[in-house]
């Protein structure tokens, strides 16, 4: 699978189950790195860099936007996945698994992330929401980012320092930045190699009935939005609940309306799960896990909070799970 610099989150069964064999990035030098920064009497990396007019760090030609930005497409020629589609032409249909920067550019800041290099820092939350952290804006990788080695401080190139170049033919077993699941360091799962552009064949995204479990989907959500992932000292198997749950296994009782979702042979793209085992192969429905990305897109989405469905128009996403309520 061809890896590229990749934005934020972020995010596969007999039916439609890729190849467990990843790889690290492939192709032509020249795609990614300048030589000189300069052809032509102009810089190479100008039109990319913001403010920089000159050679930049790791002889790059672009940042993480820069690379990860395109119009009309959602895979790049050379196998970049674009997170950032400038000038729209594209549909919500078509976007890849973690969705799109463009709505929070273009309709409002309920959309979608604010990362920094796409859009203005969000001006409603003085603190993370789920949180009682400053709010800062956000970076592709870093830090303030959900991508890379945090430890590294705020730049982003150094938080995937040789990542994009690791070898992960072994799998994605969140041992370093380059053998985590999408650059979420330390996060496991299976990656789609088109990013769920055929949405035929998808992610195995990692969850736990463990809320200490730092490998899942959803732990890396919750390193910002933490009190939307801990049960606060609440029994999380008692009711009534007061948060929706993330990290909860998926009931499995014939009686409850739950059971007749089969995300083994009937995989929801709609309201799609985690898996306690993601190498499983086949998957095990006793072993589906409500996550963080069931509900939500990691980029932006079109709809409120950056929501995978429309909740003031019925009970399309809800009722998947939910399914005598539909």
């Amino acid at each position: 699978m061809k890896k590229s610099l990749i934005c934020m989150l972020s995010i596969l069964c007999t039916l439609g189950f890729p190849s467990l064999v990843q790889a690290s990035v492939r192709g032509v030098c020249s795609n990614c790195h300048t030589m000189h920064s300069s052809q032509g009497g102009t810089p190479v990396a100008g039109s990319f860099f913001e403010g920089y007019t000159d050679a930049n760090p790791s002889l790059l030609t672009a940042t993480c936007v820069g690379c990860h930005s395109g119009e009309g497409t959602t895979i790049t020629a050379e196998g970049v996945p674009i997170v950032y589609n400038i000038g729209g032409n594209f549909g919500a249909d078509n976007t890849l698994a973690g969705g799109n920067f463009y709505y929070v550019k273009i309709l409002n800041q309920n959309t979608g992330h604010n990362v920094a290099g796409i859009t203005a820092a969000d001006d409603t939350f003085a603190t993370i929401p789920g949180s009682t952290t400053i709010y800062s804006q956000l970076t592709c990788a870093g830090e303030s980012g959900c991508h890379g080695d945090k430890s590294t401080g705020n730049n982003e190139l150094d938080a995937v320092s040789a990542a994009h170049h690791t070898d992960d033919s072994g799998g994605i077993t969140g041992g370093s930045v380059g053998l985590s699941y999408r650059f979420l360091n330390g996060v496991t799962g299976i990656e789609d190699s088109d990013w769920e552009k055929d949405t035929a064949v998808h992610n195995v995204y990692k969850g736990s009935g463990d809320v200490g479990d730092s490998t899942t989907i959803s732990s890396l959500c919750a390193q910002c939005h933490g009190n939307y992932h801990s049960a606060d000292g609440i029994d999380r198997n008692s009711s009534p609940w007061l948060r929706h749950p993330t990290d909860i296994a998926l009931p499995t009782d014939p009686d409850r309306e739950y059971a007749a979702y089969d995300p083994v042979t009937a995989y929801s793209n709609i309201a799609p799960v985690a898996f306690i085992n993601p190498d499983a192969d086949p998957l095990v429905r006793s072993e589906a896990v409500v996550m963080c990305l069931s509900c939500h897109r990691a980029h932006g989405s079109p709809e409120f909070k950056m929501m995978r469905w429309d909740n003031t128009g019925g009970r399309l996403g809800c009722g998947v799970c939910h399914t005598s309520k539909k």
